[in-house]
Formats: C-alpha cells, sequence, structure tokens
C-alpha cells in the first residue's frame, strides 16, 4: 500500500495491519506491494529468498533496478497528505513554518497566540494529533529536504537554514523523519538545482 493511502487503508480496515513504511509486507501468505514500483522490490525478494542476496543484486544490476531500497519513508511527500487541524492549529504552523530559524520556545509560541502553553499543547494536540514541537521539526526536514534535493549547499549550511546548529543532531532527527542520513538522502534524490 502507498504511504499516500496507508491512513485511509487503517481507517477501512481497522484490524489490517497497515505498515506504511514498508515496501512488500507477506502475512498469512498474501504478499502486499507499496506502489507500483515497489513490484521491482517484490521480485528481488523472492528471487533473494529462493536464489540468495548475490543472485538477486546481479538481477536488479541487469534490470536497473535499486536492490537495497528498504523503506517508502524517504520518498513520503507530506505537501500530499491531507493536513489536519482547523485554524487554531493552522495558524500555530504557518507561524513555525515561517519561523524554522528560530530556537524552539514553547512560552514564546504561547504569548504570539495569547494562550497558556496548557492551552496550545491541549488544542494543538486535539486538532493535529501531535505536538507544535513535532510539527516544527517535520516542517524542518521538509524544507532540508527540499534544499537537499534542489542545492548544492552543505548539509552542515542546510542544518542552519532550518534551525539547527548541531549537523550531528540536525542529521539524526533528518534519519529519523526520512529514513536516511542527509547526504545518502541527497545521492538518491539530487535532481539539479532550480
Amino acid at each position: 500500500m502507498s504511504w499516500l493511502y496507508a491512513d485511509e487503508l487503517a481507517r477501512r480496515c481497522p484490524t489490517a495491519d497497515v505498515r506504511p513504511e514498508r515496501l512488500v509486507v507477506t502475512g498469512k501468505g498474501v504478499t502486499t506491494t507499496a506502489a507500483f514500483s515497489a513490484m521491482y522490490d517484490f521480485a528481488l525478494e523472492l528471487i533473494r529468498e529462493h536464489s540468495g542476496p548475490a543472485v538477486a543484486r546481479t538481477t536488479a544490476r541487469v534490470a536497473l533496478v535499486d536492490d537495497a531500497r528498504a523503506s517508502q519513508t524517504p520518498y513520503v511527500d507530506t505537501r500530499l497528505l491531507p493536513q489536519p487541524g482547523n485554524e487554531f492549529s493552522r495558524r500555530v504552523m504557518r507561524w513555525l513554518d515561517q519561523n524554522l530559524t528560530l530556537r524552539y520556545d514553547l512560552a514564546a509560541l504561547s504569548d504570539t497566540f495569547n494562550v497558556s502553553t496548557r492551552t496550545l499543547l491541549r488544542r494543538f494536540a486535539e486538532e493535529t494529533a501531535q505536538s507544535p514541537l513535532e510539527y516544527l521539526q517535520s516542517s524542518r526536514v521538509r524544507r532540508a529536504r527540499h534544499l537537499l534535493e534542489t542545492t548544492e549547499r552543505t548539509v552542515a549550511s542546510i542544518s542552519t537554514a532550518v534551525g539547527h546548529r548541531d549537523s550531528g543532531t540536525f542529521a539524526a532527527l533528518f534519519a529519523k523523519h526520512t529514513g536516511q542520513r542527509p547526504r545518502d538522502y541527497r545521492t538518491t534524490f539530487r535532481r539539479g538545482a532550480t
């Protein structure tokens, strides 16, 4: 199941074990794949299982496909997902998006929206099922992904541009969100500067 429809599948089939990060899932004799390109991952998994990793690797090279893909996570484009929340959380999200480089300060953020920190956290969580800090981190990663894909800037420079002073901490957060370190992500998704 493609990451784009994973939430909908989980909603429609609450007893299903939906694993949106996986490219190929086998259970109870049934195998499912992510999007249409995951058929290659499925074929390589079958070859790996029956003929070993060397044959699978050679087959991948002959077929011009990546035999190392293990997750859909690096391909997720959160802009395509439905955006949760209503007016309050959207205003907070917009402010966070516009101030990515500022140090996260919950008290200052609460003051900006004239609510207590407790109210901010409660309302934001009710509307989005996440905290403002979690949203900020995903927004920073989204911006970093764009910069890695479209610029020649160094990882350290991109880290600073999205509000992280320590590029090591940033790289760990980036990997947590995408499943890849920033340099590996750039190698996979670099398309030329725009």
